[in-house]
């Protein structure tokens, strides 16, 4: 069992519901839906270990990340009152690493396939919706100069003394992310009718099933949360 669940949660939960915004749509009150420590930290493990394995960049869950950062700093808070030789402290200090871990090791992984896909991603944003944007708005803004500076840096060293088709046909060169490459995919729940290959086959994936498919073919599984990757 993680240790997140060992810090008093009550604080927490109102906060979350707070910034989590989550409104019961079914209910005349509006009453807000409570989510708690141990549930921030699944949603981020799930986005981390999908994020690590999809060849494309997936949803944002900066939401999730600044809940989980609070809930640190609570943990941070709540150790400060334990005696260093105490060894639920050992356990918390431990708890906090992993946690810190996944948190860096996502965004790293983000950032890795903005450097490598800007100009895709960038063309891809443009064409969504507020609510269905990838990216946050710091992504945004970090692709927005990563893509300048890489305009400028390759105009300055090759561009400019190049003749004017082979300038455009440059500047036209996008790198796109292989969507159908294969991946490791456990269904969350049972999905009925999957196409996995060319010739429109069908399988019945099965609650917990595993199976390796092209990514293309189950991105939607993925970004619905009715499968995952592994």
């Amino acid at each position: 069992m993680s240790d997140v669940e060992d810090i008093p949660e009550t604080q927490m939960e109102n906060d979350v519901s707070d910034a989590a915004g989550l409104e019961e749509e079914e209910e005349d009150d509006d009453e807000m839906e409570q989510i708690t420590a141990q549930k921030v930290l699944e949603i981020l493990e799930t986005a981390w270990i999908n994020e690590m394995c999809a060849p494309e960049i997936l949803p944002t869950q900066a939401d999730m990340l600044e809940l989980m950062i609070s809930q640190v700093a609570h943990m941070e808070e709540q150790m400060r009152d334990l005696d260093k030789n105490d060894f639920r402290a050992v356990v918390h200090a431990m708890e906090l690493e992993r946690v810190r871990y996944i948190m860096a090791s996502y965004l790293r992984c983000r950032l890795q396939k903005i450097e490598t896909f800007t100009q895709h991603i960038l063309n891809q944003e443009a064409t969504r919706d507020t609510d269905e944007k990838r990216l946050s708005p710091e992504e945004t803004k970090f692709a927005q100069d990563y893509a300048g500076h890489v305009d400028e840096y390759f105009h300055k060293v090759a561009t400019q003394y190049m003749p004017n088709q082979q300038r455009g046909e440059a500047e036209q060169r996008v790198v796109t992310p292989n969507l159908m490459s294969h991946v490791f995919l456990k269904a969350n729940v049972a999905v009925p009718a999957v196409i996995v290959g060319v010739d429109d086959e069908e399988v019945d994936m099965a609650a917990g099933s595993q199976h390796i498919i092209p990514y293309q073919l189950v991105a939607d599984l993925i970004q619905n949360n009715q499968a995952q990757l592994i």
